[in-house]
């Protein structure tokens, strides 16, 4: 759920025009948590964890019709308990959201500033910002791109710790209402976080909400109380506060304290794609159905007698008798001459099943939009056209997600840029930041090499060391090889005739 700076306004008013903020909060956030959106944030979650529909199913319990005297019928539970009820999780879910992750982010994107290469005073500003974006940074992008995959969209939350240090982290959806200044989500106005702790009284625990309202400009907490309504939370000394302070020292003692704000909402969010999806929605059903049919098939299978035996003719002895006659002696007298023995084999139809979980599992795939690579064709033509054919349908779901997963970087290198900018002085401009994101795709190598190698001079180093199958991280690569050519620069200079040019001596002709 989102909500516009109209939806609010349009709650006042409809509240007899009176500014309430406690029921605005707890009507806000009473729709929020019962909303569609949240409950399918919730499934995905669960199926991602491997939590499927499947295990609430009891395969040993079924429902049989029955026909009374008057001719009405009834359904009965039918429950036995000598039947099997294994269960079977297919953890497709988790496949296709971890495939796109690891496609997406399983390299490090690559950092570069406009002018880098004229301006060396923007070089040390594109050399910072590669540092920043190490590997610790790489693995928080993939856990908000995992978020956003599972949850419609996700968000990163910029602030400053106790000492003074610039931080950011992965913010759930599931605790997060989005207010955007129109329908069409342009401009982020506000963020409301709420979430659940746990007190004690009188000792008995509950569960109470704590909510904050950021805006441009400051941060208001709230707190539940007894009777379910939302009062600011008076333990804080300032409510309404800033963003962040500013403390000026005088021999390490406070003697001011000045409030900033960053002016914007310090929350970067990520969307999944534009109606706000899960990638689970499309194909749950799916998944569902090829649980259902795997864990009834594994069960027939526990549950399966491989030999059942008719015997006619035969009376005075139980069936586990007979049984035993038939285990020791491999035999039994029949008193009847008309009697028989004999033996049945049980066939289940596992041909009409292997087919149809097959059609399911190709269906899960293209509609979830992945690469099963378990496909006997996958990888039996390595060319380059034939592997990207391969990857056409993840490239499709990808590029609906790499925009917004680029701008997230560069918003959240804006934070970065603007803090360097206040603690050193410097004047760095985070709008000439540019950011690629290396897709990590099966390829054949030796084409690829051939392809960068007939590319020199046409397109620009970076853009190939993206592309070289033995490159991960295209801005330390870019570092090492500088590094290289200083170093050979340097050994060149240190022979004669150069080092005596350099010393001032004089030099052999």
């Amino acid at each position: 759920m989102y909500l516009t700076v109209t939806d609010v306004i349009n709650m006042k008013i409809s509240m007899d025009k009176i500014i309430n903020d406690s029921e605005i909060i707890k009507t806000i956030i009473s729709e929020d948590s019962l909303s569609v959106q949240k409950k399918l944030m919730k499934t995905a979650e669960k199926y991602y964890v491997g939590e499927h529909d499947v295990l609430l199913k009891n395969f040993n319990s079924s429902t049989v019709t029955e026909t009374d005297e008057y001719e009405n019928e009834h359904e009965k539970k039918f429950v036995n308990p000598n039947a099997s009820n294994h269960h079977n999780i297919a953890p497709f879910h988790r496949v296709l959201v971890d495939q796109k992750v690891s496609y997406l982010l399983s390299r490090e994107p690559s950092i570069s500033v406009d002018g880098s290469s004229d301006d060396e005073h923007i070089k040390e500003y594109e050399k910072m910002l590669c540092k920043f974006c190490d590997e610790g940074f790489n693995e928080k992008m993939q856990v908000l791109l995992t978020g956003a995959s599972n949850h419609g969209f996700e968000a990163i939350h910029v602030y400053y710790d106790e000492n003074g240090n610039l931080k950011y982290c992965v913010v759930p959806a599931d605790e997060l209402i989005p207010i955007y200044d129109t329908n069409y989500q342009t401009e982020l106005q506000a963020v409301i976080r709420y979430y659940t702790i746990v007190i004690t009284k009188n000792g008995r625990k509950y569960m109470r909400h704590k909510v904050e309202w950021w805006t441009e400009n400051d941060v208001t907490y709230y707190e539940e109380n007894d009777m379910n309504g939302y009062i600011l939370n008076s333990s804080l000394q300032y409510n309404p506060a800033p963003h962040w302070w500013e403390f000026i020292l005088n021999d390490g003692i406070v003697k001011e304290k000045k409030p900033h704000s960053w002016g914007r909402v310090p929350f970067i969010i990520l969307k999944n794609n534009e109606k706000l999806t899960t990638d689970l929605q499309c194909i749950k059903g799916l998944i569902d159905a090829y649980d259902i049919l795997s864990s009834q098939g594994t069960n027939n299978f526990i549950d399966l007698v491989e030999l059942y035996w008719v015997i006619q003719g035969y009376g005075g002895e139980t069936a586990g008798a007979i049984a035993k006659k038939l285990q020791i002696n491999k035999a039994v007298n029949i008193s009847d001459s008309s009697g028989t023995v004999d033996a049945k084999q049980v066939q289940l139809p596992v041909d009409g099943r292997i087919s149809f979980m097959k059609m399911l599992r190709k269906d899960i795939f293209n509609f979830g939009m992945g690469i099963d690579v378990d496909d006997e064709s996958f990888g039996q033509a390595p060319s380059g056209v034939s592997l990207k054919f391969r990857y056409a349908q993840l490239d499709l779901k990808c590029g609906k997600v790499i925009p917004g997963l680029k701008r997230c970087i560069k918003e959240l290198l804006k934070f970065v840029t603007d803090d360097y900018n206040m603690r050193y002085g410097t004047d760095y401009d985070s709008s000439l930041i540019n950011v690629s994101i290396n897709i990590n795709r099966i390829t054949n190598d030796s084409e690829t090499v051939q392809m960068i190698k007939e590319s020199v001079g046409i397109v620009s180093k970076e853009t190939l060391l993206a592309k070289h199958p033995f490159v991960d991280d295209v801005n330390d690569e870019l570092l090492r090889l500088e590094s290289e050519e200083n170093k050979e620069n340097n050994k060149f200079l240190s022979y004669p005739p150069f080092n005596k040019r350099l010393s001032g001596g004089e030099t052999d002709e």
